[in-house]
């Protein structure tokens, strides 16, 4: 059963107690006014069914991903338009970057689109909860069956919810290392989570997840403290060893994080590669995109293939 047809059965009850409270005050007797206070409280109840649970229950049917943000910022029946736009700007940016980056892993001539775009298909008070769908086909993209960005767009919400799934544990970071040998993948999932929880700028202290895209439906809770737990994972994201140098092109990069993503690269066996660059590279990285470069640094690898690297030296090459 589903949220919306729940909330038609509360709805449909409580007409029915309705019509009974009217039949029982009109048999007695009673007044005009002693039946509006006798059937007050049904219309309280049926008047809170539909302009809070109704949106809340649209948004859980809806939406791929459902976020519920509360904190001192949300204590107001309208929420500021600035706060509600950098909500939306976050996720937007944090996902549409993960379904890139599982795209081209996935498939390395797919021509992905310059903007992918979120719809926002539900909002609901109570705090503030934003539900999120996936990419629809756009006018200069068609989605076909078996499409790797219909693919990683599904893939991208479920990864995210799959990492938040269990950060309260103590070994949570084994445990994402386990369920996510792919360094790549791990890397971009994480770094997402970092955006997505709350920094407390915003008067946002708690960001709660959910979806019809994410394992089991169920919350998932993102604090304050997660984000500083997982940024300090990111902080040394590489347990490979292995040191390498490879030469590709800079597709994709993420000013903020530091990373940037590798296609084209001179081997027959790797179609893509995560790359984190230091500090010191960050007046020139924007230039980098579209350019070939050579990466040195130490990898982790997956399946015998390179798939993320610290990067200790970059030059540009063409």
């Amino acid at each position: 059963m589903t949220w919306r047809e729940n909330l038609d059965q509360q709805a449909r009850r409580l007409h029915q107690q309705i019509a009974a409270t009217q039949r029982l005050v009109l048999d007695a007797g009673g007044s005009e006014e002693q039946l509006t206070q006798a059937c007050a409280p049904y219309y309280q109840l049926l008047d809170r069914l539909y302009t809070e649970d109704l949106p809340l229950a649209n948004a859980m049917d809806d939406s791929d991903l459902l976020l519920h943000l509360d904190g001192s910022g949300l204590q107001t029946v309208n929420p500021r338009l600035s706060l509600v736009a950098g909500v939306f700007g976050d996720v937007r940016k944090q996902v549409s970057t993960m379904i890139k980056t599982l795209a081209g892993a996935m498939h390395e001539t797919l021509t992905l689109p310059k903007e992918i775009d979120l719809g926002l298909c539900s909002f609901a008070r109570g705090s503030l909860y934003l539900g999120f769908s996936l990419p629809e086909p756009g006018e200069n993209y068609k989605f076909l069956s078996g499409d790797p960005l219909v693919a990683a767009s599904r893939e991208a919400l479920h990864t995210i919810g799959a990492l938040t799934g269990d950060l309260d544990r103590m070994d949570a970071y084994e445990k994402v290392v386990h369920d996510f040998p792919d360094p790549l993948l791990r890397d971009a999932g994480l770094t997402a989570v970092v955006h997505l929880a709350p920094s407390g700028r915003r008067g946002i202290e708690t960001v709660d997840l959910t979806g019809n895209c994410l394992p089991d439906k169920r919350w998932r809770h993102l604090t304050l403290d997660t984000r500083q737990r997982v940024k300090t994972w990111l902080d040394k994201p590489v347990l490979g060893t292995e040191s390498v140098t490879l030469v590709g092109t800079v597709r994709e990069i993420d000013l903020d994080a530091r990373r940037i993503e590798l296609r084209q690269i001179e081997s027959n066996e790797l179609t893509s590669l995560r790359g984190i660059y230091p500090a010191g590279y960050d007046r020139v990285a924007k230039s980098w995109i579209d350019h070939r470069v050579r990466l040195t640094g130490r990898v982790e690898s997956f399946q015998g293939k390179p798939r993320l690297m610290q990067v200790a030296q970059l030059d540009v090459i063409g």
